[in-house]
């Protein structure tokens, strides 16, 4: 198979499930060529410094007015036309390199390149399989355009959203975001905790902040500082070097062990021996948590697709609202203290989880390519 995976690197999720998708694709299919692009990157470096660093700038910095943008552009498709003259042009500087490569199939896991997968066609009259792949728990009309072949989304619960936004039921799979193999895998609890230095018998918090490490960690980790059960805490930072040192001060000041990691790339190994994880509502920190079956308490959402994952996870009763994370202690410490309703999440949390997503995916896309070429045979075959 030859598969282009079309991904923008906004935040760290879309990137991980373009590689999922890769790893399964290569898993069944050894021979393949799988190429990933990052695709505003690829075309200018210049263009994706300004819009990643601008999308990342108003989360951090103004979150109402990207919360503005979210909610507009979704409701009455405001601003949508402005990204469709992006696009257009991404996809015109994009083409040369698709035409040499000759995918057999094109995987979008961005809201930006899922459009691209419409407008190759539209436009360019690409017509071998396009696939997008959702990575959050809730859709957006930067998400779902025409001449896509087919969708995969988390949950079920989107399919009816795609359906309300006109898609073909036939054409959404709720196979779930796709995660590396990793996290089918498990070690010995003690063999982790020895490797970090932890007490296998100690309950373990895990504090995250996405791979921007953005958030009010510092207000949770001086609330769970104050709690009186016994607990040790891991507190991943991700790219945020300022609030690593701050964790690293308050740590040596703290009787706790309070563990601060820049980035750890076992993910699966931290998620398997975490007792409660204290995160943002991430769209793959989500389905992690679900595959490993690890209780969630969510804070401090961004406004827009974080928020729409939260209310999925507090609709279905999959995790605890800490709220923005301030005066959230007595909350960790009643959660802590009830191991029935630690089992209750825990058990919720797998029910959620599917783990077979990259293969499905894999799957579908194997599927699509021969409906494709049986399609194109018959058209021949009339001739």
């Amino acid at each position: 198979m030859r598969a282009l995976i079309l991904s923008v690197s906004t935040g760290g999720g879309h990137g991980k499930a373009a590689e999922a998708i890769r790893e399964s694709i290569l898993l069944n299919e050894p021979d393949s060529e799988v190429t990933i692009i990052d695709t505003i990157k690829y075309i200018s470096p210049f263009l994706d410094k300004l819009v990643v660093g601008t999308y990342l700038k108003s989360i951090r910095h103004y979150p109402s007015f990207f919360k503005y943008l979210y909610k507009h552009s979704d409701e009455d498709g405001r601003f949508i036309k402005s990204s469709t003259i992006g696009n257009d042009y991404i996809t015109k500087q994009l083409y040369p390199t698709i035409m040499e490569f000759d995918p057999d199939i094109i995987v979008a896991t961005h809201a930006f390149t899922a459009q691209v997968l419409s407008i190759l066609r539209k436009k360019f009259g690409w017509q071998k399989p396009s696939l997008v792949v959702m990575t959050d728990y809730a859709s957006h009309a930067f998400w779902v355009h025409r001449n896509v072949d087919a969708y995969v989304v988390s949950n079920e619960d989107m399919v009816r959203e795609l359906v309300l936004r006109g898609r073909n039921p036939e054409m959404i799979f709720p196979y779930g975001i796709p995660v590396s193999q990793d996290f089918l895998k498990r070690r010995p609890k003690e063999e982790i905790c020895k490797e970090l230095n932890l007490n296998p018998q100690t309950k373990t918090l895990t504090i995250v902040g996405g791979s921007l490490g953005i958030g009010n960690i510092i207000e949770i980790i001086e609330e769970v500082m104050n709690l009186s059960s016994d607990f040790q805490a891991l507190v991943l930072t991700g790219s945020n070097s300022k609030l690593y040192d701050k964790v690293t001060d308050l740590s040596k000041d703290c009787q706790r062990c309070i563990l601060p990691l820049h980035y750890y790339d076992k993910m699966n190994d931290i998620l398997s021996i975490t007792d409660l994880l204290i995160t943002k509502p991430g769209g793959l920190t989500i389905t992690e948590s679900f595959i490993t079956g690890t209780p969630m308490a969510i804070y401090t959402a961004i406004p827009g697709h974080e928020v729409q994952n939260a209310d999925y996870l507090f609709r279905h009763h999959l995790a605890v609202d800490l709220g923005t994370g301030e005066n959230c202690g007595s909350i960790i410490e009643n959660i802590l203290q009830n191991e029935v309703e630690l089992e209750n999440l825990k058990t919720r949390s797998r029910a959620n989880g599917k783990p077979e997503a990259a293969q499905n995916i894999y799957n579908l896309a194997r599927r699509l390519i021969s409906e494709k070429n049986d399609s194109h045979l018959g058209e021949l075959a009339e001739l």
